[in-house]
């Protein structure tokens, strides 16, 4: 939290017709007083895509109305560019405490449903070769992956003497190769029921999404908030994008994950094939790739201990979603057993 001058922001408010009082910075967003009450201002980089406010505008005409609003300028507009950044103001509300951690979470998943629900559509393949060309897109840039990381521990272990980095990848590669070897058939399976049922679900994608965005106002009513990378996509891509930003911790084995996925799935559930393909980029080791690729590239921009922790911390989350990916693999399978069971009696 930072203190700031009044005169670096106050041609942006005049925009608004606002006055401020006071200003407090919290990283890219100014909580801005005034007297006609308190305002968020954020300031991103000028390379977004300036069209997501019309993103946001749709979603309130279908009805969804959880999501924190943007406040158009007194011309109309809702972006302003400024010092070679875009700034947009939006009401100022409050996170979550950590007391309620639980019940945060429950409610940011349901927003998410609740999201891709309202925006769903439908799409038919006409053509058996769109599949068939992006699973084979997939696969191949996965197999240069896993060549590269190959590559990387034959050169390793021909030398007298190893790094402390590739001697700790060298300890990681077999368990990297199952998490490469699962995510395939996870794949494969998704390609399998998509040549038959030939349709996938897009709807309204965060791309980036974070509990952070979720915020409440005085009421206790939660908002979704950050739509600057929103676009339409498979549903799948927030749930791959949010679980890798939840398990990028120390090790741990998250039950309460799979029962938010539960709580998504209550409201907006996954068809078969849609489960898989979460499952599959959700569990490729990417993370573990791209420390690697960043040794082998970027040697000296930092340390050989930062290495190591990066590669270590790539690896804490690659087990903690292999944890949460079998038990919902289990889950699904489970639930298959069971449906079988009641058809047959």
């Amino acid at each position: 939290m930072n203190k700031i001058d009044i005169s670096s922001i106050g041609p942006i408010l005049k925009k608004y017709n606002l006055k401020p009082l006071s200003l407090e910075r919290f990283g890219k967003i100014t909580k801005v007083v005034t007297d006609k009450g308190i305002y968020a201002l954020k300031s991103i980089s000028h390379k977004i895509n300036p069209s997501f406010p019309t993103f946001l505008q749709q979603l309130f005409q279908q009805g969804y109305t959880r999501a924190v609003p943007i406040y158009p300028t007194v011309e109309g507009k809702y972006l302003i560019y400024h010092n070679h950044k875009f700034h947009y103001l939006m009401p100022w509300l409050k996170s979550h405490t950590l007391e309620h951690r639980g019940d945060h979470y429950h409610a940011f998943f349901k927003e998410i449903a609740r999201i891709h629900l309202t925006t769903v559509s439908k799409q038919q393949i006409n053509n058996e070769n769109e599949i068939k060309g992006h699973y084979e897109t997939i696969i191949k840039k996965w197999e240069e992956r896993n060549q590269f990381l190959e590559r990387f521990v034959v050169e390793a272990e021909a030398k007298w003497y190893m790094s402390p980095f590739e001697l700790q990848f060298c300890t990681y590669f077999y368990e990297t190769s199952l998490a490469s070897s699962f995510a395939r058939t996870q794949l494969e399976k998704w390609h399998e029921l998509m040549v038959e049922k030939k349709s996938y679900r897009t709807a309204l994608t965060l791309n980036n999404l974070s509990d952070s965005h979720f915020l409440y106002d005085d009421s206790g009513k939660g908002y979704l908030s950050n739509f600057e990378k929103v676009g339409y996509a498979s549903p799948t891509n927030d749930l791959v994008s949010l679980y890798f930003r939840i398990l990028k911790t120390y090790p741990i084995q998250c039950t309460d994950c799979l029962e938010w996925l539960e709580t998504y799935q209550s409201r907006f559930p996954l068809r078969e094939e849609e489960f898989y393909l979460f499952l599959s980029h959700l569990t490729y080791p990417e993370p573990i790739y791209r420390c690697v690729r960043n040794y082998s590239e970027h040697n000296q921009r930092k340390s050989e201990r930062e290495h190591v922790q990066a590669l270590q911390r790539a690896y804490w989350l690659t087990k903690n979603i292999e944890f949460v990916s079998v038990k919902l693999l289990e889950a699904e399978h489970q639930q298959k057993e069971q449906e079988e069971e009641s058809h047959t009696e």
